[in-house]
């Protein structure tokens, strides 16, 4: 394979990395009300609630669909057709830092407020609670491989000269706790937030649907990929919250 080529991909899975990073970390922001201009607690200016309410359930629905049509193997083995499979993992990357800068660019924050926290000791505790979870979900991808599932390794190894490590079910730290820490950790992120608008209960209830319904979808491949091993790993370890669901 031609060298060039392959730094080629490198390159571009690099900037697809950049791009999933920076949309993560906007992510966060947005949906803790961080620092930004405009999160998803406001400012509230709407015209019409329910054509409000209706450009929200897109912005969500628009999520929902790029990440379960993408995570596919059937959208995977056709996308395959068109470009090289090395860099699928990082054009799903992309997709999904366009559609999280497309969701949270078109959310129309609604309210009124629903909690605050007014104790300041208590909302920075919150506050700790909510970065604990994104701690964990980072935590986790590097658990499993952290450039992998970020599309790196796809490119890296081939221009390195390395082969592809076969595909491996494995339980490292926190998965052996619970199945999905990735998940468990966005959610913990997503509602422990000191202040919470309508808005808010909004997003974080659609993000949160669409986690349940990917996970389903997900765990149906796992179990195709790896069949009793999985089976036996969903029998004995719980979903998201430890020793309960």
């Amino acid at each position: 394979m031609n060298s060039a080529t392959n730094r080629r991909r490198f390159l571009y899975s690099l900037i697809c990395y950049a791009a999933g990073v920076a949309s993560l970390i906007y992510f966060i922001l947005f949906v803790n009300d961080l620092f930004l201009a405009n999160t998803v607690n406001g400012p509230v200016e709407i015209k019409s609630l329910l054509g409000a309410l209706l450009i929200n359930v897109f912005a969500i629905s628009l999520f929902g669909l790029q990440h379960s049509v993408m995570a596919r193997g059937s959208f995977k083995r056709w996308l395959s057709r068109f470009i090289h499979p090395s860099i699928e993992r990082s054009t799903y990357l992309l997709g999904t830092a366009l559609v999280i800068g497309a969701m949270c660019a078109l959310w129309v924050p609604v309210g009124p407020v629903v909690w605050r926290v007014e104790s300041e000791p208590m909302a920075m505790l919150i506050r700790a609670v909510a970065f604990f979870g994104w701690g964990t979900m980072l935590v986790a991808t590097f658990m499993l491989n952290h450039f992998e599932l970020f599309g790196l390794s796809q490119t890296f190894n081939p221009m390195r000269g390395r082969p592809t490590p076969a595909k491996a079910f494995k339980t490292p730290g926190l998965y052996r706790i619970v199945r999905h820490p990735i998940q468990a950790g966005i959610l913990i992120g997503m509602w422990a937030v000191p202040v919470s608008t309508t808005g808010h209960l909004l997003f974080a209830g659609g993000m949160t649907l669409y986690i349940f319904v990917g996970l389903y979808f997900e765990e149906k491949d796992l179990i195709r990929d790896f069949g009793a091993t999985y089976k036996t790993y969903k029998a004995r370890v719980k979903r998201l919250i430890p020793f309960i669901a």
